[in-house]
């Protein structure tokens, strides 16, 4: 393989069309001018992709097409720095990780998942190797609040914890004499890992066969606006507010996925103004205010402006609110939304030490291609 194989074409296809077999005709022309599949919203050397790819490669892998998972990888990186080797040394690095995240047995550690929770957790894994390497390392990142959030929806059977909790406070005390870092993380006890299965009962499932239906991105994306609003449901935000920066990381367009998100019906748009208003700053009230014609004394209170806002200038405040985008849960999924944060924090340290140690990609790159899978995390 060699980089002139890659494609670069002028057309433009629809977004929204996963099998297109180019990958930067799939951007749409949303991405950066010289890094076609980097976000324009940020520098190039961090590498954070314009939009939520997951579609793109979710086709790639059903095929097994590893040169087009290759190729993700390598244009999401090729602004990378530290990027070292011949461009047929870097093709193939990212070439051997993409075969390897293919190649890898997900059940050596997780069992009883399905199809499509297997699918799904091997597309994460590509988003995430653009980043990461599956090593003790990652525990330190945000990886593990990102897999907790876009696997909420399936369930697997952990097996092999023993061998996972010994290979996890290995790597943890070792690192510890080399690093002062590693000296804070404690060792995790038997029962500090628990299977990855969300509660069964309908109000959950109905939250969570919602969310499935999102792509990963955009899924990780509603996870963050449901935890935002339950934590703190007096101050009503717009969805692209909410989004973290370790959500967008891994790859997404912010105005594309709140659109989805909305049209999903996990939110809805806030209709609580007297409650929205409580967000404002007393001057951003006062210009507010100035604006719509009324010469407010500096001296009111906030309370005060507040109230004469939404008494006499009820329309503004509701366009104003409107125009800002805030959401509120949707009564429907408000139950099991509170809910969904104690499962991601519960199952988040499971994630956290499987892809350290449990996803077998580190193992899959040292074997030659031919040899046949073992069952070695």
């Amino acid at each position: 393989m060699r980089y002139e194989g890659f494609r670069i074409s002028g057309g433009v296809l629809a977004l929204e069309d996963p099998t297109s077999s180019d990958l930067v005709s799939y951007t749409a022309g949303r991405g950066h001018r010289e890094f076609p599949c980097l976000s324009r919203n940020h520098k190039p050397s961090s590498c954070i992709p314009c939009l939520d790819f997951s579609p793109w490669i979710r086709e790639r892998v059903r095929r097994g097409d590893v040169d087009a998972l290759a190729e993700y990888l390598w244009r999401v990186r090729r602004a990378d720095p530290d990027v070292r080797g011949t461009s047929e040394q870097v093709l193939r690095k990212y070439h051997d990780l993409a075969r390897a995240v293919m190649a890898t047995p997900l059940d050596r550690h997780l069992e009883r998942g399905t199809e499509e929770g297997y699918l799904d957790l091997r597309v994460a894994l590509i988003m995430l190797a653009a980043h990461e390497f599956f090593s003790g390392f990652i525990m330190a990142s945000e990886a593990s609040d990102y897999m907790a959030a876009v696997m909420a929806p399936h369930s697997f059977s952990l097996v092999g914890i023993n061998e996972l909790l010994e290979r996890r406070n290995s790597f943890v005390s070792q690192m510890a004499q080399e690093m002062e870092y590693w000296a804070c993380w404690a060792p995790l006890p038997p029962d500090a890992l628990r299977s990855p299965i969300p509660p069964h009962d309908s109000s959950f499932q109905a939250l969570l066969v919602t969310l499935a239906r999102l792509p990963l991105g955009s899924r990780a994306h509603a996870v963050d606006a449901l935890r935002h609003i339950v934590a703190d449901p007096s101050a009503p935000r717009s969805l692209a507010i909410v989004c973290r920066y370790e959500t967008q990381r891994w790859g997404l367009d912010v105005p594309d996925s709140s659109r989805l998100v909305l049209d999903s019906g996990l939110v809805i748009p806030a209709r609580d103004m007297e409650t929205w208003i409580k967000g404002w700053t007393r001057r951003h009230l006062l210009n507010f205010l100035t604006k719509c014609g009324i010469r407010a004394p500096k001296s009111w209170s906030k309370d005060r402006l507040a109230e004469v806002a939404l008494t006499d200038c009820e329309g503004a405040v509701r366009s104003r609110m409107e125009e800002s985008g805030a959401v509120e849960l949707a009564p429907a999924y408000a139950e099991a939304a509170g809910r969904l944060g104690t499962y991601i924090e519960d199952v988040k340290e499971t994630w956290r030490v499987w892809l350290g140690f449990g996803t077998g990609v580190r193992r899959s790159m040292r074997r030659p291609e031919s040899e046949t899978e073992e069952e070695q995390a």
